[in-house]
């Protein structure tokens, strides 16, 4: 009795036997009954749910839901950030507002970054859906070409503002530029392999570049306990321009009481004449829970570290879960394959970017008859 493998609807490969039958017929009833009721009443019934969209697995499910909903979440509750002057202006820190304010380059890149990550970051909660790839391939395809479009603009706006984010430090503008050097090579690989048509690696990189680009959700706790203890110690502070401190002093209170007010409390950034010194820089302490400006040191001071930290933690549960998940590379380098094999190309299973092409052990077809 022969086994052989077909290439189903889905893109996958299940095993046919020529007298299937024959085999259910041989098992006992117990055993039948047992095999079709193996899973408990919680399985039974989430997969009411997550098999009409396409999951076949409850752990893929469960990282779909988890991550891509945290991100619809995240971006949908940012729709209003598109507000510059408005919403946005009355969420971010005033020393980034003075910047954004008065300066039409970081202007442009705050405003050229939010319209782009935040409509990608909504877009891509539907990428993930298998249902949309089975019996929607071009709206796949479509949306997928749009988030590309979309987070490789929002990348070169945010390198655009790197050097005034959240006071724009050598840590905080490293972080910025190696997170989208990160994301534009997962970004630009994945789509380099699937018009290779080489699945499985199309499905590493698009997997890596959302799982660093999700730095930017779970960065917020970390800098949250940061700021936290920082503010405990208290002995952490960090130098402030002269003009960023009048900026958020005054905040659009531009009267005399609050320029008196201003002067007095730093009376450092005023010099003999009674002109403001804007480029002078005043030690300010980071106190979460003290003046506008403290508060504001004490988040710019953790942010740096926050990315960094998270950046490191996303690439290695990246990393844990593609190892994990072995069998479903197997399966879709095989789909890769027969797809290849049927263009008649050269190297069926290894035409895109595959270790076996440079030092890795080659790769050898499963028997397909």
């Amino acid at each position: 009795m022969g086994t052989r493998y077909n290439n189903t609807s889905q893109g996958g490969f299940e095993v046919q036997s020529q007298d299937r039958s024959s085999i259910s017929k041989s098992l006992p009833s117990s055993s039948q009954s047992h095999v079709a009721d193996d899973a408990n009443l919680f399985v039974r019934i989430a997969r009411r749910f997550y098999h009409p969209i396409g999951f076949r697995k409850g752990y893929n499910f469960t990282f779909w839901f988890i991550c891509c909903g945290a991100m619809l979440g995240f971006c949908a509750a940012r729709v209003t950030y598109l507000n510059i002057e408005g919403v946005f202006f009355e969420s971010t820190l005033l020393s980034e507002k003075y910047w954004y304010s008065n300066f039409s380059i970081y202007r442009l890149g705050i405003t050229i970054h939010l319209a782009c990550v935040i409509p990608a970051g909504i877009l891509v909660f539907f990428q993930f859906i298998p249902v949309i790839r089975y019996k929607a391939l071009f709206l796949h395809r479509l949306n997928g070409y749009l988030i590309i479009l979309l987070i490789l603009t929002g990348n070169a706006g945010a390198l655009m503002i790197a050097r005034r984010a959240f006071g724009g430090g050598v840590e905080t503008q490293a972080a910025v530029y190696v997170l989208a050097t990160m994301t534009t090579t997962s970004l630009l690989l994945g789509y380099y392999n699937i018009k290779k048509l080489q699945i499985e690696q199309h499905r590493k990189w698009m997997i890596r570049a959302w799982a660093y680009l999700g730095v930017i959700i779970t960065m917020r706790f970390v800098m949250l306990i940061a700021a936290t203890i920082i503010n405990q110690m208290g002995t952490y502070w960090m130098g402030v321009s002269c003009k960023e401190l009048e900026f958020g002093f005054i905040n659009g209170n531009n009267t005399l009481a609050a320029e008196m007010a201003f002067r007095a409390r730093y009376p450092g950034c005023i010099d003999l004449k009674g002109m403001l010194l804007p480029d002078k820089n005043i030690a300010i302490q980071g106190l979460t829970d003290g003046r506008v400006e403290e508060a504001s040191v004490g988040y710019k001071l953790g942010f740096g570290m926050a990315v960094w930290v998270c950046l490191v933690l996303h690439a290695v549960l990246a990393e844990v879960y593609l190892a994990l998940t072995s069998r479903e590379t197997e399966r879709l380098r095989m789909v890769s394959y027969e797809k290849q094999r049927a263009r008649g190309w050269n190297n069926p299973g290894k035409e895109g970017l595959t270790a076996d092409r440079v030092d890795g052990v080659p790769w050898v077809p499963r028997q397909t008859e």
